[in-house]
C-alpha cells in the first residue's frame, strides 16, 4: 500500500486527483446512492462534498450510509483518510478526490492539516486488495446481532399505516399476522405514536393504554419496538431541557440550539458529540423510561444524516469534529448502547456495531431509480463496505408517489390510505429477493392481495428460516472470526478472481459460499439466464 498526501500553508488551496476507469476495470463501493449502480461505472456525479445526505430531499446527494472506500476489479483499493474535506465525483469514465476547506467543512485547525490524503493498495485480486483495506482501517462486528431478527420477519406499521396507527390498529395488524400463520421476529410501531416528534412517548389519545397493549402483544409472541430520530420538535415536551441543558447541535453565530426543518417538521438534532445527550437520550430520561413504563422491547433509529447538521447556520457541535461523518458515528454508538436488537439508517465507520443497517425507503417500481433493482446493488454495497447485517427495508416498500421533502404539507394517513397497492408481481419479485438477505420486513401484507400471495409468503419465509439462516449465521461468524472477508452476502465475483464477465452481474449474489441467487426483477418475466462464476454448480435450493 502506498500513501499519497498533498499539504499547503493556506485555506484556499484545493487538491484534485483523477483515477481513470479503464476499459477492463470494473469500480465498486463509495455509498449509498438514489440509483445504486454496480459497478460504479455508469454513475455521473458531478463534483460534490462527500458527505452523507437524505436522498429523499435530493436525490442527487450522496446517501446515509458511505465510506472512503474503493474497489477495483484489478486489485486497486483506494481509501481517502477521514479528516480529509473531501470532495468526490464520478463522471467522464474516472473517480476524482478533491480536498477543499469549503463549506460545509470548517477551516483549517493548523496549517500543517493536509489537503489530500489517500492510500492506494495493489494487489493480484479484488479480493487480497479488500483484505488489505479491511485489516488497515475497518474493524469486524464484535459479534453477530439478534438471532430472532435474522430468523424471522419484522412486522413495520409505515408502509400499510403510515401515521394512521393508533392502539386498535395496532393489536388488528398483530391479531392478521397470527390469522395467516406467520411467524415474527417483532412488530415494529413506527411514525405516528407520539403527539409531538421527540416525546418518544405514546399519544394518550391514540394509545390510552399503551402498557396494556404491548402486554397482550408479549402474550402473543411478539416483541414491539418504537421508531426514534435524533430531532426533538419545538413542541416536544423534552424540548426545554435539551435546549437548556445544551444537548442540541448549536448555532454559532447566535449560542443558541441550532433549528433544522426536516421531514416532520421543525425542531433541533440532538448532538451525540456531547456524552451527556447520548445519555439523556438513552439511560437517564427518554428511551429507558420508554422501556421500563410501556415495556418496549428495542428501537428503530432514523435519519442520523449530515445534511441535517450542515442545514444548521454555522453550526456548531460539543465536540468539533475532523470529520462531519463523525456525528453519525457518536449518534450509531450512542444507539446501540441498547443492544442488538436495533436498526441504523445511517452509518459511517461504524462497522464493527453489531447492529442491522437499513437501506434508505425505496419506491415501489421495477427501475434502477430506487426501485427493485436496487436491491441487490445496494446489498452488495452495504457489504463490501464493512456491513454484513443488512436490512433491506420494506417487501414491496412504501407506495412513495410524491417527494417527501413536501411531507409537512400532505396529511399522510389520507393519501397512503387512499392509494393502489404495490402490484402483485413486483410485491412477489420483492419477496422472493429479501427471503435470500440477512433479514426480511413486511409492512403491507400478503393477505392484503390474496390467498396465491399469502401462501408464496409464507414458503419465502420458511425457506429463509429454515434454509437460508443457518448460512446467513454461520457466514457471519466466520467473518466475526477473521476466517472470512466479506460477510454473508457477497457478489458473483467472490468465488473466483478472473472470470471478467462476474464482475458485470449486479442483479446475482451469492449467500456465503453455498448459495448463488439470481432473481427475476423485470416485469411480466418468468425466465432469465443465469452467469455461474467458476468450474462447478449444483442445482440445491
Amino acid at each position: 500500500c502506498y500513501e499519497t498526501t498533498w499539504t499547503s500553508d493556506h485555506d484556499d488551496v484545493t487538491a484534485t486527483n483523477c483515477f481513470p476507469f479503464s476499459g477492463a476495470e470494473d469500480w465498486f463501493g463509495g455509498a449509498e446512492m438514489y440509483d445504486q449502480s454496480w459497478p460504479i461505472n455508469s454513475w455521473y456525479k458531478e463534483m460534490s462534498f462527500y458527505l452523507s445526505g437524505d436522498m429523499f430531499s435530493d436525490p442527487q446527494q450522496f446517501g446515509s450510509v458511505l465510506e472512503r472506500y474503493w474497489l477495483s476489479s484489478q486489485g486497486v483499493a483506494l481509501y481517502v483518510e477521514p479528516r480529509i474535506p473531501l470532495h468526490v465525483s464520478v463522471e467522464k469514465q474516472q473517480i476524482c478526490f478533491k480536498g477543499a476547506y469549503i463549506e460545509p467543512y470548517k477551516p483549517k485547525k493548523s496549517p500543517a492539516e493536509p489537503i489530500l490524503k489517500y492510500t492506494v493498495c495493489l494487489s493480484d485480486s479484488p479480493q487480497r486488495a479488500h483484505a488489505a483495506i479491511l485489516q488497515k482501517y475497518f474493524k469486524r462486528p464484535t459479534s453477530i446481532p439478534d438471532l430472532r431478527m435474522i430468523r424471522s420477519p419484522i412486522w413495520s406499521t409505515w408502509a400499510r399505516y403510515k401515521v394512521g396507527i393508533n392502539e386498535t390498529v395496532v393489536l388488528q395488524y398483530a391479531d392478521e399476522i397470527l390469522k395467516y400463520n406467520f411467524s415474527n421476529s417483532q412488530i415494529e410501531i413506527d411514525d405516528g405514536y407520539e403527539k409531538n416528534y421527540g416525546d418518544h412517548t405514546f399519544s394518550v389519545t391514540k394509545f390510552p393504554d399503551a402498557s396494556g397493549m404491548i402486554k397482550k402483544l408479549h402474550n402473543s409472541g411478539f416483541r414491539v419496538t418504537t421508531w426514534v430520530t435524533p430531532f426533538v420538535n419545538l413542541f416536544s415536551e423534552n424540548y426545554a431541557a435539551g435546549d437548556e441543558n445544551g444537548y442540541f447541535v448549536m448555532n454559532g453565530g447566535t449560542n443558541t440550539s441550532g433549528r433544522v426543518a426536516w421531514w416532520n417538521g421543525i425542531g433541533s438534532s440532538i448532538d451525540f458529540t456531547n456524552p451527556k445527550a447520548c445519555d439523556w437520550l438513552v439511560e437517564l430520561n427518554l428511551l429507558e423510561k420508554v422501556r421500563s413504563t410501556y415495556g418496549v422491547d428495542s428501537f428503530k433509529f432514523d435519519a442520523g444524516e449530515i445534511n441535517y447538521i450542515t442545514a444548521v447556520t454555522d453550526y456548531r457541535t460539543h465536540e468539533t469534529l475532523d470529520n462531519l461523518g463523525s456525528y453519525t458515528q457518536y449518534y450509531s454508538e450512542c444507539a446501540a448502547r441498547l443492544g442488538t436488537q436495533i436498526e441504523l439508517r445511517a452509518s459511517w465507520n461504524n462497522q464493527h456495531l453489531p447492529v442491522f443497517v437499513r437501506m434508505m425507503d425505496k419506491d415501489s417500481n421495477w427501475s434502477k431509480a430506487k426501485g427493485i433493482k436496487t436491491l441487490v446493488s445496494t446489498a452488495l454495497t452495504f457489504s463490501m463496505l464493512g456491513y454484513p447485517y443488512i436490512l433491506p427495508d420494506m417487501i414491496g416498500e412504501t407506495r412513495h408517489t410524491l417527494t417527501i421533502a413536501f411531507s409537512k404539507f400532505i396529511n399522510w394517513s389520507h393519501i397512503f390510505d387512499s392509494s393502489p397497492l404495490p402490484e402483485k408481481e413486483l410485491y412477489i419479485r420483492w419477496l422472493e429477493v429479501t427471503a435470500f438477505l440477512p433479514s426480511m420486513q413486511f409492512s403491507i401484507c400478503p393477505w392484503q392481495y390474496d390467498d396465491e400471495t399469502v401462501k408464496l409468503a409464507q414458503y419465502y419465509v420458511q425457506l429463509h428460516e429454515n434454509v437460508v439462516f443457518d448460512e446467513i449465521v454461520s457466514s457471519s461468524q466466520k467473518y466475526v472470526n477473521g476466517d472470512e472477508d466479506l460477510g454473508p452476502i457477497r457478489p458473483i465475483w467472490w468465488a473466483t478472481s478472473n472470470d471478467r464477465k462476474a464482475f458485470k452481474y449486479d442483479d446475482e449474489f451469492m449467500v456465503g459460499d453455498k448459495y448463488l441467487v439470481a432473481p427475476i426483477l423485470d416485469n411480466a418475466t418468468r425466465s432469465r439466464d443465469i452467469y455461474l462464476p467458476g468450474p462447478l454448480w449444483r442445482d440445491g435450493v
